[in-house]
C-alpha cells in the first residue's frame, strides 16, 4: 500500500479534553495507525532525538521501518508518517494535536501548524469539555507534573515548559484558549463532539465518529482495555498512554467543581458566549 491511500484524520482539542482517549479509542479499528501530539514532538525535539523516538515506536509495535526524511519539514513528516502506515498495510492515520495558542511562545503555540494541517482537507474532528472541567484539569495535570518546585526539576529535562506566575494565570490561560479553540473550530465549521457525549454513551459518539470522518467502527475501539491497538503512542493523558488501560468511564464529569470562586468567575468571563454555543452551563 503507498501513502497517497492512507486517509489521515485529524483531531484537536484544548488541553485536558478527552484527545489522548479518543486517539486512544480510534486506534482499535481495522488498519489505523494513531499517533498522540507527533508535531508537537517534531516542535520541541532535536531531529536525531525525534529519529530515535520514532524508531523505538515502530520497534515496540513490530513496524516495518521506512526511510527517514533528510529535511524533516512539517509536510515531509507528515509524508513519512503516511508511508509508515501504508509500508505497513494500515490504511488510515489518525493524528491528535492538542491547540494551545495564546500567551505561549514557539514551540507551544501551533495555530499556524494546525491551519496548514486542516487545509489539506483531511477531516478534522474538534474536542471539547466543560470549560470549567478543562480548566480545573489542566491546573491538576500541572501541580502534578511541576511540582512544589513549580517544575525547576523537569525544566532542567525540558526546558520549554510554559511558566505561569501562578494557579490563577495558569486557569486565565486555560480559559481564553479554550474560548479561542472554540471560535476557531465554529469558523471552520469542524464537526465538534463534546467529551461529556463521548463518555455518556461510547459505543453511539464512536459510530458517529467514525461515520462522520470515513473510518470504518468497529467494537474493539469500545473494548480498548482488553485490546492491544496495532500502532497507537505519543505524549499526552499520562493516564491514558503509561497506567493499565479502563473501560469509558465519566468520574471525570464535573472537576470544575474543584475551582475556587475566583477561578469559576474568570473561566466564566473568558468562555460564557462560547460555552452557551455549545450547551454548556456556567
Amino acid at each position: 500500500m503507498s501513502a497517497v491511500d492512507v486517509k489521515p484524520i485529524f483531531m484537536f482539542g484544548p488541553p485536558r479534553t478527552g484527545t489522548t482517549l479518543l486517539a486512544r479509542l480510534l486506534a482499535g479499528g481495522n488498519g489505523v495507525l494513531s499517533l498522540s501530539e507527533p508535531f508537537h514532538l517534531h516542535a520541541i525535539l532535536h531531529r536525531w532525538a525525534l529519529r530515535g523516538f520514532f524508531w523505538d515506536f515502530q520497534r515496540r509495535h513490530g513496524l516495518r521501518r521506512v526511510p527517514w526524511p533528510n529535511r524533516c519539514t512539517v509536510e515531509r513528516f507528515l509524508a513519512f508518517l503516511r508511508e509508515t502506515a501504508g509500508a505497513n498495510g494500515l490504511r488510515y492515520l489518525v493524528i491528535k494535536e492538542v491547540f494551545h495558542e495564546l500567551g505561549l511562545r514557539p514551540p507551544f503555540c501551533n495555530l499556524h501548524l494546525l491551519e496548514r494541517l486542516a487545509a489539506g482537507g483531511a477531516p478534522v474532528i474538534a474536542l471539547i469539555r466543560h470549560p470549567c472541567d478543562a480548566a480545573a484539569s489542566t491546573l491538576g495535570l500541572l501541580q502534578w507534573l511541576l511540582g512544589k518546585h513549580r517544575g525547576c526539576i523537569i525544566r532542567l529535562l525540558w526546558p520549554s515548559v510554559p511558566r505561569f506566575r501562578d494557579d490563577g494565570h495558569l486557569i486565565r490561560w486555560a480559559a481564553e484558549n479554550w474560548a479561542h479553540f472554540a471560535d476557531w473550530a465554529r469558523q471552520r465549521d469542524f464537526f465538534v463532539v463534546r467529551y461529556e457525549d463521548l463518555v455518556a454513551d461510547p459505543a453511539k459518539m464512536l459510530s458517529h465518529i467514525c461515520d462522520r470522518v470515513g473510518l470504518p467502527f468497529h467494537q474493539r475501539m469500545l473494548d480498548h482495555h482488553r485490546h492491544k491497538p496495532v500502532a497507537f503512542g505519543g505524549i499526552g493523558d499520562p493516564k491514558v498512554l503509561m497506567l493499565k488501560a479502563r473501560p469509558v468511564h465519566d468520574e471525570a464529569i464535573g472537576r470544575g467543581r474543584n475551582l475556587t470562586r475566583r477561578q469559576s468567575d474568570s473561566v466564566k468571563a473568558a468562555c460564557g458566549t462560547q460555552a452557551a454555543e455549545l450547551g454548556y452551563t456556567l
